[in-house]
Order: C-alpha cells, then sequence, then structure tokens
C-alpha cells in the first residue's frame, strides 16, 4: 500500500506525540507528511463595527497557533525526511481536512480520537464528534482514527468484510488490499472477518428439513470459498478467515478484542441527509462498538 502522502490532522498539543509516532511507523522515506491544524476562535461573529480588531485578533491566533505547532514539530523533524505543516482557519474542521487532503493528494488521513468518559465509565466507541463522522462519510481516501495506545511490534489487524453481498465486490476488494498493505507495512498479521446473520437469507433456500449444523456448514463453506475468489482477485493473503454468525458490530468488537487487535479496516458506503444522520451505517454502528483504532475505506463513486 504506497503511501505517496500522508495527512496527519493536529486537534490539540496532547495528541501530537502519539499521531506523529503512528504517522513514523506508516511512514517510509519517500512518504511527505502533511501536518495540519484546523482551529476556529468565532472572532468572524462580532459586530462589522469590529472588523479591524477581529481581522487583527484572527492573524494573532492563527500566528500563535501555527508557532506552537513549529515548537512541537521541531522535536520531530529528524525523523521525517519530508514534513511539512499549515494552521488552517475554518468554522467546520472536516471541511478544511477535505480540502488539505485534496490539495496534499493525500493517500490516508490520520487523525486522533479522544477518550470520553460516561458516568464514570470509558464509552469504546471510536468517533465522538459530528465532525469526524462527517470526515468519515465524506473523505474520498482511507481515514485512520487513532487512540494514545501504542501499536505493538507485530500488530494485528483485523479487515471486515461482506463476501455474500456482490454489491460490494469492488469495495471488498479495496478494504482488503489496504488492510493487508497496512499489515505488511507495520509487519504484522492479518486477519479477516464475516459476520453472518442468522440464516433468515438462506434457511428457505436451503430447505426446512436441513438441519441447523447443515445449514451453517454450507453457509460458511460458500464464504470461505467466495473468500478464496476474493482474495486471489486481491492478490492477497491472509492469516486467519474467523466466520460467525450474529450482528456485524457485536461480532467485530467481541473479535477485537479477543485478538488484541491494533487495527480494524471496514469499508462504508458513507449515506447522506437525513438518514445518514437519524440511522447511520454498518460501518457507524461498528464504529460505536469496537475499541481499537479504525480505518474506514470509502466506496469509490
Amino acid at each position: 500500500m504506497p503511501i505517496a502522502n500522508l495527512l496527519v490532522v493536529v486537534d490539540d498539543a496532547l495528541s501530537i506525540p502519539y499521531l506523529l509516532e503512528k504517522a513514523e511507523r506508516l511512514a517510509d522515506e519517500d512518504t511527505r507528511v502533511h501536518v495540519v491544524h484546523v482551529i476556529f476562535e468565532g472572532v468572524a461573529e462580532i459586530s462589522t463595527s469590529a472588523i479591524d480588531d477581529s481581522a487583527r485578533l484572527k492573524t494573532f491566533i492563527l500566528q500563535s497557533a501555527e508557532s506552537a505547532l513549529e515548537d512541537q514539530l521541531e522535536k520531530v523533524r529528524g525523523r521525517f525526511p519530508h514534513l511539512e505543516s499549515a494552521t488552517l482557519w475554518n468554522a467546520r474542521t472536516w471541511e478544511a481536512v477535505l480540502h488539505a487532503a485534496k490539495d496534499a493528494s493525500a493517500d490516508l488521513i490520520l487523525r486522533a480520537t479522544g477518550e470520553q468518559e460516561s458516568l464514570g465509565e470509558r464509552v469504546a466507541s471510536v468517533v465522538r464528534t459530528p465532525d469526524e463522522w462527517n470526515l468519515l462519510r465524506h473523505a474520498e481516501v482511507p481515514v485512520m482514527l487513532v487512540k494514545a495506545a501504542a501499536w505493538t511490534e507485530e500488530p494485528v489487524v483485523v479487515c471486515a468484510l461482506d463476501v455474500f453481498d456482490d454489491s460490494h465486490a469492488e469495495l471488498n476488494r479495496s478494504v482488503l488490499r489496504q488492510a493487508a498493505g497496512l499489515a505488511d507495512r507495520l509487519g504484522g498479521e492479518l486477519d479477516v472477518v464475516y459476520a453472518y446473520p442468522l440464516f433468515e437469507p438462506w434457511v428457505g433456500e436451503l430447505g426446512a428439513i436441513r438441519s441447523y449444523a447443515e445449514i451453517k456448514d454450507a453457509v460458511e463453506e460458500d464464504a470461505r470459498a467466495r473468500m478464496a475468489e476474493l482474495a486471489t482477485a486481491a492478490g492477497v493473503s491472509y492469516r486467519h478467515l474467523l466466520l460467525e454468525e450474529g450482528q456485524t458490530a457485536l461480532v467485530l468488537a467481541r473479535i477485537v478484542e479477543d485478538a488484541d487487535a491494533d487495527l480494524l479496516v471496514v469499508g462504508t458506503h458513507a449515506r447522506e441527509g437525513v438518514r445518514g444522520v437519524l440511522l447511520g451505517n454498518t460501518s457507524e454502528r461498528i464504529l460505536h462498538a469496537v475499541d481499537c483504532d479504525v480505518v474506514t475505506v470509502h466506496a469509490s463513486g
């Protein structure tokens, strides 16, 4: 998985060290690392009579943020042969990030996701804010959301696929290639997961006279054959294929925990408008359930 241009999104000073540690694992000597910090303080919303003061204040805030970012990056420039940075002014961070990704021809967007406490307990959800949801829905390149926990020396990468939906064939290949590329780049192992539903799509076709075990075996045999065909088409090999019956988000959450996975790679057909806001999609339900770093790969077109 070539990463010619890596876009690193900085939200606060605390995230910079572990973002850059993971950026260093992902980059090679030819990778251009673009670090962007998007800020907005609302000074543009003041009255027109204070427009001059507003412009001066905005300039001061930008220069201060740029200086603070450069101070942080100065400590690590020796680790990155090609490192650029920019501080951007935009009320909607996700829009600024997408513009920066386009300008940089980014192959991957790397952004931190923080921890959140609720009633004294940590919430597992990877994504916390509408801004993060919008970034995932609209990004045309893979987005990696990472936590402060460091990757292991040989990280486990888990890839979630839907091998029975022919309309997802191209997306499945893209997700599988991205996951295999990440596992290879990080020196880790790749496991593939397919969570199949509770037989409703197959029971009628396979006949009521067949036992539960027979139906289960038939479904998994078909899934293994489809996965082998997909892997061949994608030119990818993997360590384990894990087939489990159940709701996708819950199955993945358990497998990620059992495997002590460092990364989960999923595909997403982003929804727009009210359906996207109110219902989300399978990928977003997964992001609520799992507790590891996540890469989303957007369907083309």
